[in-house]
């Protein structure tokens, strides 16, 4: 099992590449699954800045999707250009 955080330009980008990753999707709820991946969608990341009145919103840059894989054996090499390191991810698996 492992898990990877993955940073794409935006939805539309995500849905692509996870479809062509071997997801599919189920029309019904419009939802994207993988009998072998769990997928957390994180969406646009913020973060804050400033104090009191001044507190400011800034987005981060893509959008953001955490995947925990089940089966070690699937080839999931064509998400290694969107795969990030963060240093402290904004959502992890429990």
């Amino acid at each position: 099992m492992k898990d990877l955080y993955l940073r794409f330009a935006d939805a539309d980008e995500m849905r692509a590449q996870l479809i062509e990753a071997g997801f599919a999707v189920d029309e019904e709820q419009g939802i994207l699954y993988h009998p072998d991946i769990c997928l957390d969608v994180v969406g646009i990341i913020t973060t804050n800045i400033g104090e009191g009145e001044s507190l400011e919103y800034i987005a981060e840059p893509g959008y953001h999707v955490n995947l925990r894989v089940i089966n070690d054996d699937l080839d999931l090499s064509p998400l290694d250009e969107f795969a990030v390191s963060p240093k402290t991810p904004t959502r992890v698996w429990a």
